[in-house]
C-alpha cells in the first residue's frame, strides 16, 4: 500500500434505507454486542450493490443475513442492530455483520482501488458509530482475541477459525485491516470533536 494513499471524501448518508431480512432471531431485551465482524459480499464492484444485498436478504431461501450491507456510494441495513443476524456462526450473538461489496480473493491493490476505498471510507464511518453506540473497542480481535473474549472489530475468517462453524475466509488475506482501524479511529475522533 502506498505511503500517498489519498482518502477520498465520502458523505456519509443522512439515512439509511432499511428492508427486513427474511431470516434472522429477534430478541426483546437488550442485547449485549462486543464484535463487529466484516464480510466481503462475494459481488462484483457496482454501485447498486448495497441496495442489491438488501433486496437479496429480504427474499434469498438460505439462513443467513446481515445488519449491514456498504457499496461505494450507499449503506443499506436488513436486521436491526439489537437483533440477532445470521451472517457469522460463533459470533451471531454478540456480533452485527457488515457485507463489504467486493471478494475475498481481491488484491490489497483491489482493496486499496478506488470503488473499495470508498466503500472501505463508509463501512468505517458506519463502524465507528457502532463502536460508540456500542461502546465497542476500535481495536482488531484476531483468533485468540476471539476465543479469549475479546471485544472489537474482526473479520468472517478469523470468527471461521475460531469456532471452526463455518469454512468462509472472508473479507480475504489482502484485507487492509490496518487501514480500516486507523480510519475507524478518525471518525470515531470527528465524532468526538463534534460533540467538544
Amino acid at each position: 500500500m502506498s505511503d500517498e494513499l489519498v482518502i477520498p471524501e465520502v458523505t456519509p448518508p443522512a439515512r439509511i434505507p432499511f428492508r427486513e431480512a427474511k431470516y434472522f432471531k429477534a430478541i426483546q431485551h437488550a442485547r449485549a454486542v462486543d464484535l463487529v465482524v466484516l464480510h466481503s459480499a462475494e459481488v462484483g464492484e457496482t454501485l447498486d450493490g448495497a441496495e442489491a444485498l438488501m433486496t437479496y436478504c429480504a427474499a434469498n431461501d438460505r439462513v443467513a443475513s446481515w445488519h449491514y450491507a456498504v457499496d461505494a456510494d450507499s449503506v443499506t441495513q436488513s436486521v436491526l442492530e439489537n437483533d440477532v443476524a445470521y451472517h457469522a456462526p460463533g459470533a451471531n450473538g454478540r456480533g452485527i455483520g457488515i457485507e463489504l461489496c467486493g471478494r475475498a480473493r481481491q488484491t490489497t491493490e483491489e482493496w486499496m482501488d478506488d470503488f473499495s476505498i470508498r466503500t472501505l471510507e463508509l463501512a468505517a464511518w458506519l463502524t465507528a458509530g457502532i463502536c460508540i453506540r456500542r461502546r465497542i473497542p476500535a481495536d482488531p480481535v484476531d483468533v485468540a482475541g476471539l476465543l479469549a473474549g475479546k471485544r472489537g472489530i474482526t473479520t468472517h475468517d478469523a470468527v471461521s477459525k475460531a469456532w471452526k462453524k463455518s469454512t468462509h475466509t472472508d473479507p480475504g488475506p489482502h484485507f487492509p485491516m490496518d487501514h480500516f482501524i486507523s480510519r475507524v479511529r478518525w471518525w470515531i475522533g470527528v465524532s468526538a470533536n463534534a460533540t467538544a
